[in-house]
């Protein structure tokens, strides 16, 4: 909080106040796009950040020293920044909401793999393959919600989707510290499966979007 030259007392915006501030300007198909969008994106930054707690786990398990390690985390950077530019064509050619039920899928399919992985050649090729579904998640979330809001709600609901997304890098960090502490490093993408059904069984209530 900061002080305002005439004493006022000024809060700092936060996810849950911007999302109660638009809550009564949208309707019940825009609240249920942009939990949506929340979710998909959350699922996949969270696994960028989550992943680097349990690098010396994962490298005990499978071995491989540094060299597993580093490729650990760099499949997935690479492969998610190589095909997030062409998502966004693939949202507008085959739908928003398709493409986004696809990234979901793989992205839950490779989580899997990670957690089997009996090696650590596996799971850098499963983190490969969880980048390319990861990338799908991002740019069709965001296009949901530009299609489906207009005006000043679009921006405050993009910033509603932008913090969220943010708070990702704090949550993987601790999140992944609570899990190594009390499980399995292979949980750390287990987890990933239930926000994905969750996220799966809501967009049964959308229409398919393809342009806006």
């Amino acid at each position: 909080r900061r002080r305002s030259r005439q004493g006022q007392i000024l809060r700092m915006p936060t996810p849950i106040a911007i999302s109660l501030s638009i809550r009564v300007q949208m309707t019940k198909q825009q609240r249920l796009v942009l939990v949506i969008s929340i979710l998909a994106s959350f699922v996949g930054a969270l696994d960028g950040f989550i992943v680097n707690v349990a690098l010396p786990a994962i490298s005990a398990d499978l071995g491989g020293g540094l060299a597993v390690q580093q490729w650990v985390v760099d499949a997935y950077l690479l492969t998610l920044g190589s095909f997030i530019l062409i998502a966004g064509s693939l949202s507008d050619l085959f739908g928003r909401k398709r493409v986004l039920s696809f990234g979901l899928l793989g992205f839950g399919a490779a989580s899997l793999l990670c957690a089997a992985a009996p090696n650590g050649t596996f799971l850098i090729i499963a983190r490969g393959l969880q980048g390319v579904a990861g990338a799908l998640l991002v740019p069709s979330s965001l296009a949901m919600i530009m299609s489906s809001f207009s005006g000043p709600v679009q921006s405050k609901a993009i910033g509603t989707w932008t913090a969220w997304f943010s708070i990702a890098a704090v949550t993987g960090p601790l999140l992944g510290g609570l899990i190594i502490a009390s499980a399995s490093w292979r949980w750390i993408f287990a987890i990933n499966i239930a926000p994905i059904v969750v996220t799966l069984w809501l967009m049964r209530g959308i229409a398919q979007q393809k342009h806006p």
